[in-house]
């Protein structure tokens, strides 16, 4: 998929995802779609950054475990490209350290162990989807 993919009812998801974990993107889309969000996925960096730029959601959830789709580097390319106005959330291994802490000077507003990230999806969705950061 190299294309951005219409969003349903002609409007962009309030959220996206980089991962390229099947099982916890479900996870995370479905509470999301029980919350009353969409929130859209996308597995690679040219797909990511033309999805930010196209629909510029509110938030983008970044799976530190998605390797160079999660780089620093991008992070900082796809925080360029959304501006300000949009909410960077990452979350990975809690021994994964170097990797949070990459993920917080790449400019991520928020950093969690997967763990709490889980924990508190329905909380962490309906704060910054609705846009109250």
């Amino acid at each position: 998929m190299n294309e951005p993919v219409p969003a349903p009812e002609g409007q962009g998801p309030a959220g996206l995802l980089l991962s390229r974990d099947l099982i916890f993107t479900s996870k995370v889309t479905g509470t999301a779609r029980m919350l009353g969000f969409q929130v859209l996925t996308a597995g690679n960096s040219a797909l990511a950054q033309a999805m930010i730029s196209q629909w510029n959601p509110r938030a983008v959830f970044i799976d530190l475990a998605a390797g160079d789709l999660v780089s620093p580097e991008a992070i900082v390319a796809y925080r360029t490209v959304a501006g300000p106005e949009t909410a960077f959330i990452a979350f990975g291994s809690h021994v994964d350290t170097a990797g949070l802490a990459a993920a917080a000077d790449a400019g991520c507003n928020l950093v969690l162990p997967r763990s709490k990230f889980s924990a508190e999806l329905p909380q962490i969705i309906t704060r910054f989807l609705e846009g109250k950061t």
